[in-house]
């Protein structure tokens, strides 16, 4: 059941995220210094695979008011380039255009300075864009502490921003006298896998790392810290320290609820998502074992030395593939005329013109003999596709021309190979050989196992892959769901029955030379049995085994020629291979060209992250260009 598993897979793709083609960021690692002043000195490192052709990249960082009303600023020092072990420092210039390199420009927008670094780089390339800046307007000071609140990472980034690592330090703490004053703490807002931890001792400083800060997500610091770290502010003389510890609280008890709401939920959800899809599976096991169970044929032996039935060698070929008309069901019925003399075989000359004169070579060619008196309908839709009918009737046709009328006649052929597989369908369905490929029920489970899949993915996802054992398990269970109904096949007696016999005939046939058996005395029979190998799909080297077992006096006339004309079929003729190995190539290549032309026409001593903030200046983002 292909249609399953395309499904399925399908379902899965489409609830995939979208994937941002572009560039990604493996790695970003920034590094902070307080000043003395108050400015806040930035080293920011990013790490770009690019994934596809780009100019450059561009930073944009706002303009904001801090909480005491101050505007920000924003000063860049330096550009720097690395990859493949080398570091390049970039220009500065007033401007570039597209496919410059080795400089970068900084534009006021207004609202941001928009930062362009010209560093063209091709797909599947990696570089490390290195900047230094200095921001005013993080920091400031107040009666009782000191703060700074910073957005290190802005929402305005294209692409998510991974393994994200941050340091900030105080230039002034060194030098400053700290008894009796606050310690330093420090809070951190963003995703809630972040982490924030603060070193007291030595030479104080605070320490952020953030697995992910997908795009239109922030990941911001704050920090309070006695005045005297920045000696070159002037205080407010407002209070802070209390606010700032109440908000944090808020924030840090609403953290801790959501993050506690999503251990229940991946509980809960990972407990569902095994759940489901094993109750699921055990369900559809128990139908496959007490459904899907065909009848036990009558006929046990091993070796059958007679054809399975009076059935057409194209309806065996199209029962043993269930349902399918393979390309040997074609060949097989050509054999079939052959025999009964309704078309013949033979080998003729072609002249091939071309600029350095005339070639000759030899193909096969097909004639048509007698069609009144073919009477069975699938016989009939034969000739009809090979030799036409009506104003189209040929009476010969070359096998090499049977590909070339694709192009002219495509949608003919395409209705007559229909026809001939639907009176093949119509065969099968009247005697109840069609193999049932399951029920409404089997087609239930096999949606819901979709479903179920799609379901776990998108949870897989969304808990930010809290728990691959449970996905694991979950799309274990709905692989083995999607083979239980793919591989449903329940047969009835009839179409046991034949299925047991035809396979017995196929291994007799395969083993005849070696059971050193005698060719049956009625040789009409064995013709009838070579045309079932054919349909069985015996190999080509067997088939021809069982045609030289045929002494030739009972297949020659007096001149030593071949009395039978369907042994054409299974010997080589000059520098050919044998007409059914040549017929079977071309039949398939035929095929291929009809569905091509069909296809062609569409507390602040450290701890996790918290919500709330988005006050931090700074921020911004960026991308490609």
């Amino acid at each position: 059941m292909p249609w399953l598993l395309a499904m399925t897979l399908a379902a899965l793709f489409l609830a995939l995220p979208a994937v941002a083609f572009g560039v990604e960021m493996p790695r970003v690692d920034i590094r902070a210094t307080v000043q003395a002043d108050g400015s806040l000195m930035v080293e920011e490192a990013r790490t770009f695979e690019f994934d596809d052709d780009v100019n450059g990249v561009y930073w944009t960082i706002p303009y904001a008011r801090n909480e005491q009303g101050s505007a920000s600023s924003i000063m860049v020092f330096d550009v720097e380039v690395s990859e493949d072990g080398k570091a390049v420092r970039y220009e500065p210039a007033q401007d570039a255009e597209s496919g410059d390199a080795g400089v970068y420009i900084v534009e006021n927008e207004g609202d941001s300075i928009e930062l362009k670094v010209f560093s063209p780089h091709d797909d599947g390339e990696t570089a490390t864009v290195s900047l230094t800046y200095e921001l005013d307007g993080a920091v400031m000071a107040w009666s009782d502490t000191a703060e700074l609140y910073w957005q290190f990472v802005g929402p305005g980034w294209e692409d998510d921003s991974c393994d994200v690592s941050l340091t900030v330090a105080f230039a002034g703490a060194s030098s400053a006298a700290t008894d009796g004053e606050q310690e330093l703490r420090a809070w951190a807002h963003g995703p809630l896998d972040g982490s924030v931890s603060v070193q007291n001792d030595g030479e104080p400083q605070v320490s952020c790392t953030v697995p992910q800060v997908q795009s239109g997500q922030f990941a911001e610091v704050r920090a309070a810290f006695p005045t005297s770290w920045v000696p070159g502010m002037d205080a407010s003389g407002e209070a802070r320290l209390d606010t700032i510890f109440a908000e944090e609280q808020d924030w840090a008890d609403e953290a801790n609820d959501r993050r506690e709401q999503a251990r229940v939920l991946a509980g809960v959800g990972s407990a569902v998502q095994i759940g489901l899809p094993a109750l699921l599976l055990a369900v559809t096991a128990w139908y496959r074992s007490t459904r899907g169970r065909s009848p036990k044929p009558m006929f046990q032996e091993t070796y059958l030395r007679d054809v399975p039935s009076a059935d057409h060698p194209a309806v065996i070929a199209a029962f043993m593939e269930d349902g399918t008309v393979p390309d040997r069901a074609f060949t097989a019925t050509l054999m079939k005329l052959t025999d009964e003399r309704a078309i013949s075989l033979s080998c003729v000359t072609v002249e091939d013109k071309g600029l350095f004169g005339t070639k000759t070579h030899e193909e096969y060619r097909i004639s048509l003999l007698d069609r009144s008196r073919v009477v069975d309908p699938i016989d009939r839709a034969a000739l009809a596709l090979y030799f036409g009918e009506g104003d189209d009737a040929v009476t010969d046709v070359r096998f090499d021309q049977l590909e070339d009328r694709v192009e002219a006649d495509g949608e003919v052929l395409r209705d007559r190979v229909s026809d001939f597989k639907a009176e093949i369908g119509a065969v099968l369905e009247q005697k109840s050989l069609v193999t049932s490929r399951g029920s409404k029920f089997l087609v239930a489970c096999a949606s819901l196992a979709a479903f179920f899949g799609v379901a776990s993915l998108l949870f897989f996802i969304e808990s930010d892959f809290v728990n691959p054992a449970a996905f694991a398990i979950s799309v274990a269970c709905i692989v083995a769901i999607v083979v239980l109904v793919a591989t449903f096949k329940v047969r009835s007696a009839e179409a046991s029955e034949l299925r047991a016999r035809c396979e017995a005939l196929k291994r007799w046939l395969e083993d005849f030379t070696r059971l050193d058996e005698a060719v049956p005395s009625d040789l009409v029979l064995w013709n009838r049995l070579l045309v079932m190998a054919v349909a069985l799909g015996v190999s080509d080297e067997v088939i021809r085994q069982l045609a030289d077992a045929v002494p030739r006096e009972m297949r020659q006339d007096a001149y030593g020629d071949y009395y039978y004309p369907m042994y054409w079929w299974l010997y080589p003729h000059g520098s050919h291979r044998s007409a059914a190995s040549e017929f079977q190539d071309v039949q398939s290549e035929t095929m291929g060209a009809l569905a091509m032309s069909l296809d062609s026409s569409g507390s602040g001593l450290g701890g996790g992250f918290s919500v709330g903030g988005g006050g931090g200046v700074g921020g911004g983002g960026g991308g490609t260009f």
